[in-house]
């Protein structure tokens, strides 16, 4: 018979009934059982356990107050591997159970909150499914595959009351906090441009299983893979060997829109950040790009767009070999992520290194009068603080719909070639019913959990 561990409502029920039947209040003291008592324990759920679930373990496991109870994977060998590692972290044999069906595992009731960490085009949907089903949840980045279902993550979040954590954990380190602290009290004058740029899909060629981006020959399904559940609702696709890896899962534009969403999105949240514009994205967007014609991983490889905000301020969105090419400012460079604000009296920001056109803006001390953003912990214990107290995420789920919007729409004007006008109230496309048609997807209904 399967163990099963005792969670926070577990608790609260047996408490209260014992409590009944002797006639004695239901109020335990705290002092009684200690900080990571089971009253106060969060048992999680990671659906997901390749690559980035590995982030995920190496803070969850530090933390006292948390037991990450079930995990789901599409390959049975993961799943394993990954409960056998909880159970030998925790000292037990069935404190962690692993589902091959990730259903499974939000239909527990002793698993408060889940990680999303499965690839890009599950992140959506498994997020809507995990809050109707009473769980808070940490998703992993990039948000959507379909922008439209982003509307109904954000109903549901709300209406049923659940800690959305997104995952770009830049907000929840300090010098990002100061960064943007430093821009949004004005100490580069006032904001004109953000140049942004990110890892683009030559970043790790070397890793692909065939040069230069994955192979097309269609071969025998691992036998511990459910392919069918690794799609999900994307359509069906032959499989390759390139294609359900972490390197599939990022570039394939069955299930991604590579690393124009996957890794653009952190200096994208810094972006808006230092913008003030967490609860909108701009307004139009006109550039340029190319897409591989050969193998799996058709993704965006360049692209160079200019995206302009209601309130004047031009963001610059590229790849990083673009960058490298038109970024004058920066003695140093390194391939990777980045993001410059530029304004009336000098610019600063971080790839790789913070900079400045003055570098004593660094050593600046904050007066009792100038805006201060938010001190949280790291970014997965910030979220298990909210799951306890019910407060706010530093990244909640409209600051991640607004950033994933602007991977959306700029993927849309290369494709296009087209200016693309985006009105933020309606989240629409105005004027092109083309392009409108390309921020949704077709599904597989037997995978529609939303």
């Amino acid at each position: 018979m399967q163990k099963r561990t005792v969670t926070r409502r577990d608790f609260v029920k047996s408490g209260a009934a014992a409590a009944a039947a002797v006639g004695l209040p239901t109020i335990v003291p705290d002092t009684v059982f200690g900080a990571d008592a089971p009253s106060k324990r969060v048992h999680v759920g990671q659906i997901g356990c390749g690559n980035i679930s590995n982030y995920h373990s190496h803070y969850m496991n530090r933390m006292k107050d948390v037991r990450v109870v079930a995990v789901s994977d599409a390959y049975k060998s993961r799943r394993d591997a990954k409960a056998a590692m909880l159970n030998k972290h925790y000292g037990g044999k069935d404190i962690a159970k692993a589902h091959g069906d990730f259903r499974e595992l939000l239909a527990r009731e002793d698993v408060d909150a889940v990680v999303v960490a499965a690839h890009d085009n599950w992140h959506t949907p498994m997020s809507i499914a995990a809050a109707k089903a009473g769980k808070d949840v940490y998703c992993q980045k990039p948000l959507a595959l379909d922008l439209s279902r982003t509307a109904i993550l954000r109903k549901v979040v709300n209406e049923n009351k659940r800690v959305f954590q997104f995952g770009t954990q830049y907000r929840s380190q300090g010098r990002w906090r100061q960064l943007v602290e430093l821009v949004r009290n004005g100490h580069i004058g006032k904001l004109k441009r953000i140049d942004v740029w990110s890892r683009d899909l030559s970043f790790d060629a070397r890793h692909y299983n065939v040069k230069p981006y994955g192979s097309g020959e269609v071969v025998a399904v691992p036998g511990d893979l459910n392919f069918d559940a690794w799609q999900g609702p994307s359509p069906m696709v032959p499989y390759t060997v390139d294609r359900a890896t972490k390197w599939g899962g990022y570039h394939c534009p069955e299930t991604s829109l590579g690393f124009l969403a996957g890794c653009g999105i952190h200096p994208l949240g810094i972006a808006q950040w230092g913008n003030k514009s967490d609860d909108t994205s701009p307004v139009r967007y006109k550039g340029t790009g190319t897409m591989p014609t050969k193998g799996v991983f058709r993704t965006l490889e360049r692209w160079d767009v200019k995206c302009d905000y209601e309130n004047g301020v031009q963001l610059r969105f590229m790849d990083c070999r673009t960058a490298k090419a038109s970024v004058k400012y920066l003695t140093k460079w390194r391939n990777g992520d980045g993001v410059y604000f530029h304004g009336t009296e000098g610019w600063i920001g971080s790839s790789w290194g913070f900079y400045a056109s003055n570098q004593k803006l660094w050593r600046h001390k904050f007066g009792p009068n100038e805006e201060r953003l938010p001190v949280v912990p790291e970014h997965n214990r910030n979220f298990i603080e909210c799951v306890k107290s019910r407060q706010e995420t530093i990244c909640p789920v409209e600051m991640g719909i607004r950033c994933d919007t602007i991977c959306h729409m700029t993927n849309v004007a290369v494709l296009t070639g087209r200016v693309i006008k985006w009105d933020p109230k309606s989240e629409q496309i105005v004027g092109d019913a083309e392009a409108a048609r390309m921020i949704t997807r077709p599904y597989r209904k037997e995978w529609k959990v939303w």
